[in-house]
């Protein structure tokens, strides 16, 4: 039973906050690629190495709030898990 527990807890936590974590890469990627357009206004081709920066730095955020999210999510699975021991155990 406990073996169930743990994991889903983990699942619905890491559902429920990624789409935050998304929204903020999502956003920085907007900012830096209005950027990009602006700096290189007249040079096309150094707005798009520019801007495959950015859509490099979203990787690298996308990839640093999923790690952040699943962390979080362990650590309220293992604090809901001992709670419900204890209350089993009392």
């Amino acid at each position: 039973m406990l073996r169930l527990i743990a994991p889903l807890t983990l699942a619905l936590s890491a559902t429920f906050l990624a789409p935050l974590a998304q929204a903020d890469c999502s956003d920085e990627q907007n900012w830096c690629e209005t950027k990009c357009e602006v700096k290189h206004m007249t040079d096309d081709a150094a707005a798009t190495g520019c801007k495959s920066k950015c859509v490099a730095e979203r990787a690298a955020c996308s990839t640093q709030a999923g790690a952040e999210t699943a962390w979080d999510a362990t650590k309220k699975a293992a604090e809901n898990t001992k709670s419900f021991i204890k209350g089993l155990t009392e």
